[in-house]
């Protein structure tokens, strides 16, 4: 006489308890031996770091692009209008390069070389205005911290530069790497450009049919999620470079170019990344004159100001729903995991893990309704792109 299952077993599928017991054991010895040969993995995750850079590039493109080449594909081929699209932008790098970069590079140059001395400078006078004030002592311990950080810091990079080939490898591949990733990018955006459905539907019916159709809710949803993001941010960085430069050549701002490039490239990085190019160029504008730090003060909140209420909202939209503590939480946690990688693109990253989360607590909740549903239904369990980004 066979036993009548509980409904937690039905819950999680097996015939009886030991199934549960037997799986979280074979759970355990799998992590296990994973663990234990976790070297025979190494090569996969040098391709995935090694593939990952062009990789991005090329959505990257492909989501600046793309727009434009669905509003023309219906007048010409497809593949006419990308490389119309690609001459075009390499034509525009080229005139302004000529233009642009003699400028920025005697600016990074003089730069390079006058900032230790600006630094110094403005500790010198901070110091002096403390030293009138009763945090005279807190803050000449605060000095002597950073200088001992910046100690350790030239430590570890004289010891690392100290290493000779190691340390000429590591360069050599960060620019090789940086090459094929310019050179591959856009090849990989071309092809995404001309071959989108075909590549969608290929990976699309590698899913069992069952679940093809939330393929498609996610899908839309990360396309919609993380596209608009990458174009915004981009976008937005590119705005707030052509704010800051004129400007900052209209004021007399010493190092203008340099500071709005530095300000447009930083903007990819939300909240944190404007503060890094602030600090450097409030130094400067104060060694120049008092005058011009106040006129740097001016001009940068006023373009901050502008570009958060007029610019952001309309290239980045709501389609994130994130608040700004979760964005800096996940900045935080990214750059300590992925470095570089993971501070620039750690909201799209974040965007990913938190639709798959979702997702799958919907699934779970709607088992959860079929067994224990008499005690008490969860709600919102459907998930669709609509429900999702309403």
């Amino acid at each position: 006489m066979n036993k009548e299952k509980s409904r937690w077993q039905r819950f999680l599928g097996g015939g009886n308890l030991l199934f549960t017991l037997a799986v979280l054991c074979l759970i355990a010895i799998l992590i296990f031996l994973f663990h234990t040969i976790s070297f025979i993995f190494n090569p996969l995750w040098v391709i995935f770091i090694t593939v990952l850079p062009p990789a991005v590039f090329g959505i990257v493109i492909y989501y600046l692009l793309n727009p434009i080449v669905k509003r023309l594909d219906k007048k010409m081929p497809r593949v006419w209008i990308i490389a119309g699209l690609y001459i075009l932008i390499l034509a525009l790098l080229f005139l302004g390069g000529l233009q642009i970069f003699p400028m920025i590079q005697k600016q990074t140059e003089e730069l390079i070389e006058q900032f230790p001395t600006f630094l110094n400078d403005f500790q010198k006078s901070a110091e002096a205005f403390v030293a009138k004030t009763p945090f005279a002592s807190e803050f000449s311990q605060a000095t002597e911290s950073l200088e001992n950080i910046w100690n350790k810091i030239s430590g570890v990079a004289g010891d690392y530069l100290q290493k000779g080939a190691q340390g000429l490898g590591n360069v050599f591949s960060a620019v090789s790497t940086t090459f094929l990733t310019l050179f591959t990018g856009p090849i990989i955006a071309f092809f995404l450009l001309k071959d989108k459905e075909k590549f969608y539907q290929t990976l699309k019916r590698m899913f069992p049919p069952v679940f093809r159709n939330d393929f498609d809710e996610l899908s839309q949803i990360i396309n919609i999620q993380i596209g608009d993001y990458l174009k915004g941010q981009i976008i937005a960085s590119l705005v707030l470079g052509v704010m800051y430069l004129p400007t900052f050549l209209l004021i007399g701002m010493p190092f203008g170019g340099i500071l709005a490039l530095a300000a447009g490239i930083l903007c990819i990085i939300p909240y944190i990344g404007p503060f890094i190019a602030f600090i450097p160029g409030l130094i400067i504008a104060f060694q120049d004159s008092s005058f011009m730090g106040i006129k740097f003060l001016i001009v940068w909140f006023v373009i901050q100001l502008l570009h958060g209420d007029l610019v952001v909202p309309r290239v980045m939209g709501d389609k994130l729903k994130i608040h700004p503590i979760t964005i800096l939480l996940v900045l935080l946690v990214m750059g300590d995991l992925l470095g570089l990688v993971g501070v620039i693109f750690g909201i799209p990253i974040y965007c990913l893990l938190k639709v798959f989360v979702i997702y799958l607590f919907r699934k779970f909740k709607q088992r959860y309704n079929r067994f224990y549903g008499e005690k008490g239904k969860y709600e919102e369990t459907e998930f669709t792109k609509d429900e999702y980004l309403k």
